[in-house]
Formats: structure tokens, C-alpha cells, sequence
């Protein structure tokens, strides 16, 4: 009776410790969740071993030893799940799990070849695509690294999913963090490597050299991804790489940079969406005046929106609650060159447009066509003696220290009238209310115009408007914008770049084929004629330097019928 009165007592004095853990635990390829066996391995001294099986809803509820445990999910046929170092102190619901049934595969070194979605895949080690060799990922396909690990593309990487099923690369920790893995870097040159309906998450830690999580030394089009979770840069292009580079239709967040370009080739960033950013939302360096930034949504970078130091286009982005980090930070910041800044909508930053002031530069933006409204600090900052080369055609409103501290004479002062009628400074400023319908980035109408707004009609008449054939509308969304030229949606072809130097690169977005591509000059004459012997979805028009400067119009046909039409213009 001795012996066992301390033991009833120490039993009580554990159990009256105890957590009842429910949850719930899945089997991907059936509706049958039972048996699925839950495992509480200790991990501190005060912990017990116990382990539950799930019932036909996946199901279960397990009284548990309170203390510090490695949680596994376990069953015959699909891949183990653990949630390691798990306090139990209460009683407590834990996160959903669900078991995969496909076959794990560890892969490191060397790869080529055909990556399918019953499998997945678990790196390992490096793993290198050669030269001269493919590696194709199936739509669906799950690639997870298990440590600080690189995809290193010399050869050609095929990652294509649908909008339905697709790639996730990832990290194959339960508990994932921002540098759980290290990059995919392409390097090959010599083949084109496609990243599209990807998602790419949790890996590369930062460095001085600011290496990105996506790092471009090579051709690639990265295209309806989602790259985020980083502490480095998302994407970077490499140091005077001088290929073309296309990311389009991308969202990107939570990491260090959003795209951080130092390439010297064409580089076109189209449609994306980029927010929550540590510090700059896409940073264009020194070497680069070849950049489009153009129709992205940029937001939650506390530094900048865009930061330039080059003779780039910035164009028909929306750019808000950037730079409220920084004394100096705005939707765009200005650190050299002459960029020009057209047809955005900036409003909500700290202030809307910044301009550099150091002994090494010469920063003289070109700001035209633009809104910019609702900043916290200026519409344009400067931090000395640099001002725009221009500032003309511009709706500014409600910026809470004024349009600007260091400006061109006579902007802001209102001694006019625009073609409107509307109040203007004598570059044709304006600075009533913009009247935007929405400025809830999950509205449809998000920063669309009313139909009342005085920024319609009111932007630059010497800018090509590709929408219709009016006076192009301030700000980064025409009130018509949804028709194009005779009704074609402009977002069906990705079409760059334009303005046209020597090539243009001609890309369906839905894999639409077409079969023959005629320019016209604005008489409707015929310049240029392109007959395909074959039916294609992406092309390249070369040896455009003898195609007269100015405005033209680029059709598109298939089997004889017209699907897009496009104005371009020819440096």
C-alpha cells in the first residue's frame, strides 16, 4: 500500500498537467481520413509519449502531457508530415494537415529531363541543369529543399504550370522561414528558359552583393508566378547582363527587393503586382537606361516605389504607401538619368515623386501626365538643388505640403485654363479633386476615373494613346481602357519593346497562334509584311532600323482574320 500510494499520486500530478489537443489531419486522394496514426514524440523532460489515430473525417482529439513536443502524421502510402518543437500548455486546436500521397524522390547534382506530378521532389544537395540539356517540370509538380541548396540553370529549365495546377518550389521545412533555401540561378545563354504559373517561396538570405532569390544571368521569361518570402531580392537581374528580360503578370512580396535590376538588356516589367516589401518595391540600377516599368501595382515598400538612375520609362503604374520609411521616400525616386515618368497614379506615399541630390549625379525627370495626390509630404521632393526637366499635363491634389519644394517657374501657379477648360498653371497642371472611383486595390474599378473627373482627355496630346483616339486621360487607368484599337483588349499580345528601336517581340499571352503581321503608317498603307510558314504564338520581328521614326500600326492576323491591332512608335 506504500509503494503504491506515491504513484497514484505521481499520476495525478501529471495528468492534472495536461492539454486536450484536437485537430484535424487529411489523406489528399480520398475521402476515407482514417487512420491516420498522430504521434507526440518528447522533446523536454516533462513530456510523455502518447499517440491518437484520426477518424473517417480526419478527426482528432488526444489528451497530452503538457510539455515540448515533435508532432508526426503517419501512414502507409503517403509522406510523413512533423511539426517539430510544439509547446503543449493548453488545450488547443492545431493547424490542419494533409498527407501526400505522392512518391518522395531525393535528387541532388546533375539534372535533366522530365519532373512529373505523382512525385516530389526533394533537394538535397546543389542540383545543376547542364549545358545543352532540359529539365521539364509538369504542371502540379512539388519541389521542396531541404536546406540551403541552388537550382543552377546552365542548360534550359521548362517550369510551366496552368493557372489551375501549378509548380510550387519551396521549402520542405513544416515550420518555413525567408532563407530556408538558396536560389535558382540562371545562367544558359543559349536556350530560353520559361518560369510561368509558379509559385516560389521561402529561401535566399541576403547579401552584399544583394544576389537575388530568382537570380538572371541568362534568358528566361517569367510570366503568372508568384515569388515571394525572401530576405533577399525576389528577382535580380545580374550585373550587365544584357539579354531581354520579360516579367509579366507576376505577384511578388515579403522579401528584400522586389526586382532588383542591374542588366543592360531590354527589360520589360509589365503588370505585376509588388507590395510588402522590406525596403524598395523594383530598383533600377546605374547600367541600365533600357527598362519599361509598366502597368504594376506597387505598394507597402517603405523606402520606394520605384527607385531609377537612368533614362527609363516609368508608365500606367499605380504606386501607393511607399516611402514612409525613409524622410525622402516616394512612389518614385529619382537618382539619375532622365527618366520619364508618365501616365501614373501616385497617391498615399510619403511623397510622390523624389529627386536626388549628390555631386555625382544629374537627376532631371521628365514628369508628365501623371496624378499624384494624397501624399503626405510633397507631390515632388527634392533633397537640393536638381529639379525636373519637366512638369506639365499633371493632376496634383491634396499633397500635404504643396506640388513641390524645388520646381520649374510656374508650376502650381495657376494662370490658365487647359484645352478642357479647367484651371491650370502654364503647363497645363491641373489640381482639382481626380475624382477616383476607387482606391481599394480589390475593387474592380480600383483607381479608374469617373466619368466626371477632370483628368479625362486632360493628359499630354502628344502622347500615343493606345487605347482610343482621344487625348489621353491623366493618371495610370483610361476611362476607356478596356477597348483598344476597333475594340481589341490591349492585354491579349505582350507586345515590346515600344517605342520600336531595331526589333520587336511579338508574345500571346493565352497561346493564341497567329500566321501573319502587317505595319501600316498612319496613311493605312502597308510598311512591312510578315508571312509565317508557320503558325506561332511568340515572334520576333529583327532589321527595323530602316522603319521610318514615328507613329505606326502593328495588325495582328490568323487564317486571314485580324485579332490584334497595336500603335507603335519608332524611335
Amino acid at each position: 500500500m506504500k509503494k503504491i500510494l506515491p504513484l497514484l499520486l505521481l499520476l495525478f500530478s501529471i495528468f492534472s498537467y495536461s492539454s486536450e489537443i484536437n485537430g484535424n489531419v487529411f489523406l489528399d486522394n480520398t475521402s476515407d481520413h482514417s487512420g491516420i496514426v498522430i504521434k507526440f514524440n518528447p522533446v523536454s523532460p516533462s513530456a510523455v509519449y502518447i499517440e491518437g489515430v484520426s477518424n473517417s473525417i480526419g478527426e482528432y482529439s488526444i489528451t497530452v502531457v503538457n510539455g515540448v513536443y515533435n508532432i508526426s502524421y503517419e501512414k502507409d502510402g503517403y509522406q510523413t508530415y512533423t511539426i517539430t518543437n510544439q509547446l503543449i500548455s493548453t488545450d488547443d486546436t492545431l493547424t490542419s494537415v494533409t498527407l501526400n500521397s505522392n512518391t518522395a524522390v531525393n535528387v541532388s547534382g546533375n539534372i535533366s529531363g522530365n519532373w512529373t506530378n505523382n512525385n516530389t521532389y526533394i533537394v538535397n544537395g546543389d542540383i545543376t541543369i547542364p549545358p545543352s540539356q532540359t529539365l521539364n517540370i509538369e504542371p502540379g509538380t512539388e519541389v521542396r529543399f531541404d536546406g540551403y541548396y541552388s537550382l543552377i540553370v546552365n542548360g534550359t529549365l521548362t517550369a510551366v504550370g496552368t493557372e489551375n495546377n501549378k509548380i510550387n518550389i519551396t521549402s520542405n521545412s513544416t515550420n518555413p522561414t525567408n532563407n530556408d533555401w538558396n536560389q535558382i540561378k540562371i545562367n544558359s545563354t543559349s536556350a530560353s528558359s520559361e518560369i510561368n504559373y509558379c509559385v516560389i517561396e521561402y529561401g535566399h538570405i541576403t547579401d552584399f552583393a544583394e544576389t537575388g532569390f530568382i537570380e538572371i544571368n541568362g534568358e528566361v521569361t517569367i510570366s503568372n508566378s508568384t515569388i515571394k518570402n525572401s530576405n533577399g531580392p525576389a528577382i535580380k537581374i545580374a550585373l550587365n547582363y544584357s539579354g531581354d528580360v520579360l516579367i509579366d503578370n507576376c505577384e511578388i512580396n515579403d522579401s528584400n527587393y522586389g526586382i532588383y535590376n542591374s542588366g543592360i538588356g531590354e527589360i520589360l516589367i509589365t503588370n505585376n503586382r509588388i507590395f510588402d516589401i522590406n525596403t524598395i518595391g523594383v530598383y533600377e540600377n546605374i547600367y541600365d537606361s533600357q527598362t519599361t516599368i509598366r502597368n504594376n501595382i506597387i505598394y507597402n515598400c517603405p523606402y520606394t516605389g520605384i527607385t531609377s538612375h537612368s533614362d527609363i520609362l516609368i508608365e500606367r503604374n499605380i504606386l501607393f504607401n511607399n516611402g514612409h520609411g525613409n524622410p525622402y521616400g516616394a512612389g518614385v525616386f529619382v537618382v539619375d538619368g532622365t527618366p520619364i515618368i508618365a501616365n501614373n497614379t501616385m497617391f498615399s506615399n510619403k511623397n510622390g515623386v523624389g529627386i536626388y541630390d549628390n555631386d555625382f549625379y544629374n537627376p532631371q525627370p521628365i514628369i508628365n501626365s501623371n496624378i499624384i495626390i494624397n501624399n503626405s509630404d510633397y507631390g515632388i521632393i527634392s533633397q537640393g538643388e536638381f529639379q525636373p526637366s519637366v512638369v506639365a499635363y499633371n493632376l496634383f491634389n491634396n499633397n500635404t505640403n504643396g506640388v513641390g519644394n524645388n520646381i520649374p517657374v510656374g508650376v502650381g501657379l495657376v494662370i490658365t485654363t487647359n484645352a478642357n477648360g479647367t484651371d491650370s498653371d502654364a503647363y497645363y497642371n491641373i489640381f482639382s479633386s481626380a475624382q477616383l472611383i476607387s482606391i481599394n486595390p480589390t475593387d474592380s474599378n480600383f483607381c479608374e476615373l469617373n466619368s466626371i473627373s477632370d483628368a479625362i482627355n486632360a493628359g499630354d496630346p502628344n502622347i500615343v494613346n493606345n487605347y482610343n483616339s482621344t487625348v489621353i486621360d491623366i493618371g495610370a487607368k483610361e476611362s476607356s481602357e478596356t477597348l483598344s484599337i476597333n475594340g481589341f483588349s490591349n492585354y491579349d499580345f505582350i507586345i515590346y519593346p515600344n517605342p520600336v528601336v531595331n526589333e520587336i517581340k511579338i508574345q500571346s499571352k493565352n497561346t493564341q497562334l497567329f500566321d501573319r503581321i502587317v505595319i501600316y503608317n498612319i496613311k493605312g498603307q502597308i510598311i512591312k509584311e510578315y508571312n509565317l510558314e508557320n503558325s506561332k504564338s511568340e515572334y520576333k520581328l529583327e532589321n527595323l532600323n530602316n522603319l521610318k521614326s514615328g507613329i505606326h500600326l502593328m495588325s495582328i492576323y490568323n487564317n486571314f482574320k485580324k485579332i490584334h491591332e497595336i500603335k507603335l512608335l519608332k524611335k
